[in-house]
């Protein structure tokens, strides 16, 4: 039987070979590839496991809106992780506290303790802003606000359940105009270029079994709510369910690795208002002409799976089954694709070979939107973007205990993916206000990726990824801002146990923008991104460490979206607390 779910493994291998999943792997420390259970016989935590995962300790101003998420995506099984900085351990109070040039101050707090032997409670707590205006490239300033509250425990008899409730506020006034070349007053200012607040109110409940059998049915699923707001009227109601009930029992071979048969369920509702925005001309409020149609979306999704596993293999069989509608609409899409995943484990399980197929649709909220280019500006519509088909295949492996390596490669199909181009509403007018909106093209996306991670035992670590992704697209000449080179290079190195240096560098290359002329819209090829940051850690005693970084070193005036540079070089100083 065996030799029968080996050679029906590597089949599968060969044809998920063109296979994607859009599932991240992180493992945090050591990446070891390892055949996971697929479900462990008896499951009986003795505390509920924390509600949140304990902060970083690295300091990123980047988060700030004022910078383009640059990152690339978690395409490698390892990461640097918090709890291997031994410079900030797990503790029950994290604080970090700082303040950068243009008076910039930085704030994070973390709270993680047991209430009692079966309740968990987490808090946090982040504020950064700029209380200067940034003048380097075009004026600019933000603020950034976010607190949450959560809550686990195990009270409940065979369940452990955890809640959370957070709020956002970012708040962002970039004018996108040079006043060097077009000198406005304070009041003009206001006017033209309003300061544009977002807000985000939600929750989660979450919910899976503390004791998990042979021959029985589990359950686990989660509830999530937002409500997003902003100054011009936009609103957003947005909730999601997903819900997995499997059997699981050892219908053949080894009983310590049984198989299991579920059934995954999605539904989400999302609610959104365009609103109105007011332009002035010549000092006078005029309303602009945009369509404020509210907006009601249903999407629904049904996963029947079989998953199993052994020594030497990992696989999961399922077929997705996806629909939507728009209510008080007539039109309904439905559609069936495949859910399928596996890997194969060899030298002892140093090595694995990973591929997968899926798709599905996707419920595009404003929420993510503004997160990602807050100078968007009214909608007049969101759509569910959807992957028709797509593959990941690729390889992990670990050498001698201190390099990481994973290749991979990855292909999407993808309709209704959404393009950011200036606002089309500024043609014709005086209006200086720089805001964009959203078009939606058929895209195929094509990346290989590499990331490579090392650790020595001197104290050095490093880890580099770099991306080539080739992005067709249907209708439009490019596909918008979506670059098509992206590298990363983080290094660390503990000089000894008190004092410890850091670098990151960051790039970004093929980007074009969509941008207004007298003639309509027109092509232009953005300038490459290189952004360069160095830091260090000083480890004071065991509970206080003193950090520094200096943000941009090259001062490069690399375009986040066209018209709004980054800011230039910064430094950024204070404390890490733990108590």
């Amino acid at each position: 039987m065996k030799r029968r779910i080996l050679i029906f493994s590597l089949v599968l291998m060969a044809v998920a070979a063109y296979a994607q999943h859009d599932e991240q792997v992180t493992v945090e420390g050591k990446y070891r590839p390892k055949a996971n259970k697929v479900n462990k016989l008896v499951l009986q935590p003795e505390t509920p496991q924390p509600s949140y995962v304990f902060p970083s300790s690295e300091v990123n101003p980047k988060e700030a809106k004022q910078k383009f998420a640059l990152d690339l995506e978690k395409i490698s099984p390892t990461a640097f992780a918090a709890k291997e900085d031994k410079l900030v351990m797990p503790t029950k109070n994290f604080l970090m506290a700082g303040v950068g040039t243009n008076v910039s101050p930085m704030f994070l707090y973390k709270h993680n303790s047991m209430l009692s032997k079966s309740w968990g409670l987490g808090v946090g707590l982040k504020h950064n802003s700029s209380w200067l205006g940034i003048r380097h490239y075009a004026p600019s300033s933000y603020m950034n606000n976010a607190f949450d509250i959560s809550l686990s425990t195990s009270a409940i008899e065979g369940l452990q359940l955890d809640a959370s409730l957070y709020y956002k506020n970012d708040m962002c006034h970039y004018y996108g105009v040079n006043l060097d070349e077009k000198p406005l007053t304070d009041r003009q200012i206001e006017l033209y270029c309003p300061r544009r607040t977002n807000n985000t109110i939600g929750s989660h409940i979450g919910w899976a079994p503390t004791s998990t059998r042979v021959a029985t049915l589990n359950h686990s699923g989660g509830l999530d709510y937002h409500y997003a707001f902003d100054g011009f009227g936009v609103q957003e109601h947005f909730a999601g369910l997903n819900y997995t009930l499997a059997y699981c029992d050892n219908f053949w071979g080894d009983k310590s690795h049984p198989q299991k048969a579920g059934v995954d369920l999605g539904f989400q509702y999302g609610y959104f208002a365009p609103g109105i925005v007011s332009y002035t001309e010549n000092d006078d409020p005029r309303i602009a002409a945009v369509d404020t149609m509210d907006m009601n979306r249903v999407l629904f999704k049904l996963t029947p799976f079989f998953e199993m596993s052994d020594e030497f293999y990992r696989l999961r069989l399922g077929v997705l089954m996806d629909g939507a509608t728009r209510v008080g609409e007539n039109d309904r899409i439905f559609a069936i694709r495949p859910d399928v995943r596996g890997s194969l484990f060899v030298l002892d399980k140093k090595l694995e070979f990973y591929a997968g197929l899926n798709g599905g649709r996707k419920m595009l909220t404003y929420s993510e939107i503004s997160d990602e280019n807050p100078f968007v500006g009214t909608l007049s519509e969101l759509r569910l973007r959807n992957v028709k088909l797509g593959f990941e295949g690729g390889v992990r492996t670990n050498i001698k205990e201190m390099v990481d390596v994973h290749l991979g490669v990855r292909y999407r199909h993808t309709d209704n993916d959404p393009l950011y181009v200036q606002d089309e509403k500024m043609i014709g007018t005086d209006l200086l206000c720089n805001k964009f909106d959203i078009l939606y093209d058929e895209t195929q996306l094509v990346s290989v990726l590499t990331n490579v991670r090392v650790k020595l035992r001197n104290g050095f670590k490093g880890d580099v990824a770099f991306a080539y992704n080739n992005c067709q697209t249907e209708t439009e000449e490019y596909a918008w801002y979506k670059p098509a080179f992206e590298g990363k290079l983080k290094l660390t190195y503990d000089f000894n146990d008190k004092l410890a240096f850091n670098t990151a560098f960051l790039y970004q290359g093929g980007r074009y923008a969509k941008v207004l002329s007298d003639g309509g819209y027109q092509s232009e090829k953005l300038k490459d991104v290189f952004d360069l940051s160095l830091g260090a850690d000083y480890k004071v005693n065991d509970q206080l460490t003193a950090f520094a970084l200096l943000d941009n070193v090259a001062c490069q005036k690399y375009q986040l979206y066209y018209n709004y540079p980054v800011t230039g070089i910064q430094f950024f100083a204070g404390v890490k607390l733990k108590f």
